[in-house]
């Protein structure tokens, strides 16, 4: 379950080699970018339809398969002004564009979403994103994709907010591929993750986690070094 969120390739693998329990990866886009894709599924994402961000989408999606990738991840935090920006209807009809032609060669993600509470974001976006997607042919997915970022003392937030996704998503599998504590410590947060991690693994719908994110700063100290919640993540 466990996975690499990472955008240096080098510093993914430099990682993963102390992370036993790592088994996939992703970088928000659909180069791999130098990561070892013999040792690590790599995910395919397609960060947004624009064609800035879809023109070769589908080759390197095909090539990701080709490589024995199980998935594909659709579109990042469209919830998100800042980040893809789209309404639910929008997205899910790009997302049927893109997308449906992946339907029974790799599992395929809702758009990812924020945990923001505020309508018409994080969950209240997806729910809408799901009966948009109900309405279109072609518009299908096979699990929920979601971000989680608080404090480490709210730790019951993320599995609510999982449990919540599961729900939105009709009892489909969910995956987080972004979760993070925000204005804790290096030590509260391996505390967090020490508590975190096994009841990450145990969740039967949860089909994968990756904190953000390997990188010098977070779980990394330096470019050969994990920090001290990094060392957390990559062998408790």
């Amino acid at each position: 379950k466990r996975g690499i969120a990472y955008n240096d390739g080098t510093l993914a693998n430099t990682f993963g080699a102390s992370c036993e329990k790592c088994g996939w990866a992703y970088n928000w886009g659909f180069y791999p970018s130098g990561i070892d894709t013999s040792k690590y599924s790599y995910v395919p994402t397609l960060w947004g339809p624009s064609p800035d961000h879809s023109t070769g989408f589908d080759a390197q999606a095909e090539a990701a398969i080709a490589a024995g990738s199980k998935a594909i991840f659709s579109f990042n935090e469209p919830d998100i002004a800042s980040q893809s920006n789209l309404s639910p209807a929008d997205a899910a009809s790009s997302h049927a564009q893109f997308m449906g032609k992946y339907v029974g060669k790799a599992l395929i993600g809702a758009p990812s979403v924020s945990n923001s509470g505020a309508q018409g974001q994080g969950l209240s976006w997806l729910q809408s994103f799901v009966d948009a997607c109900n309405g279109i042919d072609g518009c299908s997915f096979d699990f929920c994709n979601v971000h989680w970022y608080s404090p480490a003392s709210a730790i019951d937030t993320l599995f609510s907010q999982l449990e919540s996704a599961h729900q939105v998503c009709g009892g489909k599998p969910v995956i987080l591929t972004e979760f993070g504590t925000t204005g804790n410590s290096d030590a509260e947060t391996a505390s967090f993750l020490q508590e975190a991690l096994p009841k990450l693994d145990a969740l039967d719908y949860l089909m994968g986690y990756s904190y953000f994110m390997v990188g010098t700063g977070s779980l990394m100290s330096s470019t050969n070094a994990l920090s001290t919640f990094g060392n957390t993540y990559a062998t408790e």
